[in-house]
């Protein structure tokens, strides 16, 4: 599925025409840079994704939810996590049965970041120990829930793409994804989407 085939297939031309009309901030707001996630190599080339709440796996989501959940409960736990380019890990499709997919967030998103942070997993497990160890587990966790407050941005998305940080996607039901590997131009794509009448 090149972009040349994805407009002179009449259901392609649709699925541009879906990418139009239901993700046309995110096409506006990314600057043209792509968000990329791993996503399991049963999904077809153009795939719709319902985001799924994933179960409370460590103490981060609980640090989240302390300094999000007055706006966001559950934040961690609701969100789609991708990457831009500078950032993003493909995984071995033969061991993992995932590959890298295109996102595009429906209209009604929001998002945040964290420049200093490529990977929330493993970046903040590391900090979370050392604090803990030094201030103990209840005041620990305040100290991190507080600077996951003041470090976390909700602007100029382009910016936080092209600065490597992890994106958290959030407030949207499912997003649309596109195979990585039959898209060989990201900017081709994306004029093929704007140019749509």
């Amino acid at each position: 599925m090149r972009v040349e085939d994805l407009i002179q297939k009449a259901e392609d031309y649709k699925e541009l025409e879906i990418l139009k009309e239901r993700c046309s901030s995110f096409i506006q707001q990314s600057g043209g840079l792509p968000l990329l996630k791993n996503l399991s190599s049963r999904y077809g080339d153009f795939h719709k994704v319902k985001i799924r709440k994933r179960k409370a796996e460590n103490n981060i989501d609980e640090m989240f939810d302390g300094a999000f959940n007055e706006e966001h409960h559950e934040l961690r736990k609701r969100a789609l996590f991708a990457y831009g380019q500078t950032s993003f890990e493909p995984l071995d499709e033969e061991i993992d049965k995932q590959e890298p997919f295109y996102i595009f967030p429906i209209d009604g998103y929001k998002f945040m970041y964290s420049q200093e942070v490529e990977n929330s997993n493993e970046d903040y497990q590391q900090v979370f120990e050392i604090v803990i160890d030094h201030f103990g587990e209840q005041k620990g966790q305040e100290v991190l829930t507080d600077l996951l407050k003041f470090t976390y941005c909700h602007e100029n998305l382009e910016h936080g793409i092209s600065s490597g940080a992890e994106i958290l996607i959030y407030n949207i039901p499912f997003f649309y994804a596109i195979r990585a590997t039959t898209v060989e131009d990201y900017n081709e794509l994306l004029t093929a989407i704007r140019d749509l009448d």
